[in-house]
């Protein structure tokens, strides 16, 4: 029998995309979702500040998007959440966030992440 996600206690809901990459980085390490240059667009995919902007067909190649008949704007690289390249960077301080959203996450006992 399934359970009804309304009627669990304590009260459940979703998380949100910022939760998702989080637990993302922490289960499987460096990449693009637990970088303080990317900024997500969901829990999937999000734009890296790092560089400077490209223009609009090169935006999502890093996606396998080609020949987008959806007109897109010059703007910064967008990359997946389990990409890594050499310029990760994680100074975010992970303690200053509440204890139980650290659990959450599964942040107890991931050595990668900075504490």
């Amino acid at each position: 029998m399934r359970k009804n996600i309304l009627s669990l206690s304590p009260p459940a809901r979703l998380p949100d995309a910022q939760e998702l990459a989080d637990r993302w980085y922490v289960k499987h390490g460096p990449c693009c979702a637990g970088c303080d240059w990317w900024q997500l667009h969901n829990s999937l995919v999000g734009e890296c500040r790092r560089s400077a902007p490209v223009p609009a067909e090169q935006r999502v190649a890093m996606l396998g998007i080609h020949g987008n008949s959806f007109p897109l704007a010059a703007g910064h690289v967008m990359t997946p959440r389990d990409h890594h390249c050499g310029d990760f960077e994680d100074d975010f301080d992970w303690r200053a966030l509440p204890t139980h959203y650290l659990q959450r996450i599964g942040y107890e006992g991931a050595a990668h992440v900075p504490t």
